[in-house]
């Protein structure tokens, strides 16, 4: 009689085949739980990130906060200045004359030109009379450029004054007032008859502000307490 061996090959193919499907459930177990794990830390990390982007935008809402921003419209501060608007006046006074001026020493060289009709084209007393009318219009020509270039500085030049001083009020209010920033507005109301003043507030840059924030009034308060307080004491303009 023949002896079976302990494990037959049936059952030892059962067992491998047990023990394969075991294996693989194990596997499958574990690639569970890995994919558990991972999905946990990615749960993580999102919401560190998330807790870092709230934190960066509270702190920019709360810079954004405590950063305080005044207007003011540059325009109506420099209209209601009284040197400025003085000075201004003179220089239009200046610029008519010279206008003037010009307008009439053209006629003059129109009214000498009418001479050359007295000689013959080509002939020399021609020539003579057309080169020194030639001579007189380049003269005349250059001392109009150097008036209309010495009108501009003095208007560059007091435009420039104007707002450095301004700009110096301007920053003595903002610190004693603690605001951070100002911008400049065009606070004149926009109207159809004037397409100019529609395109002004169009082009502008603030486009809604608290009333509180416009610190114009206040400039031109100074300014003109300045300036009394100057014209009191017999003190020049800086």
């Amino acid at each position: 009689m023949r002896l079976k061996p302990f494990f037959d090959d049936n059952l030892i193919g059962l067992f491998e085949q047990v023990s394969a499907n075991g294996l693989l459930m194990l596997l499958q177990l574990n690639s569970r739980q890995q994919g558990v794990l991972k999905v946990k830390n990615m749960r993580w990390i999102a919401a560190f990130f998330a807790c870092l982007l709230i934190a960066f935008f509270a702190n920019i809402s709360t810079s954004m906060a405590q950063t305080k921003v005044g207007i003011v419209d540059i325009g109506k501060i420099f209209k209601s200045h009284p040197e400025f608007s003085q000075q201004l006046g003179v220089l239009k006074q200046e610029a008519d004359t010279f206008q003037k001026s010009a307008v009439a020493a053209q006629q003059q060289l129109v009214q000498k030109a009418e001479v050359l009709k007295q000689y013959k084209p080509g002939s020399v007393e021609f020539k003579k009379a057309e080169t020194g009318l030639a001579q007189q219009s380049a003269a005349m020509e250059v001392e109009q450029r150097d008036k209309m270039r010495a009108l501009m500085v003095k208007e560059a030049q007091l435009h420039f004054d104007t707002y450095a001083e301004v700009n110096q009020i301007v920053g003595q209010l903002c610190e004693a007032q603690g605001i951070q920033l100002v911008l400049r507005y065009n606070s004149q109301e926009m109207d159809l008859k004037n397409p100019a003043s529609v395109m002004q507030r169009v082009n502008g840059s603030v486009i809604y502000h608290n009333p509180g924030n416009d610190i114009t009034d206040l400039i031109i308060g100074r300014i003109s307490q300045m300036k009394g307080t100057a014209s009191n004491t017999g003190q020049p303009r800086r």
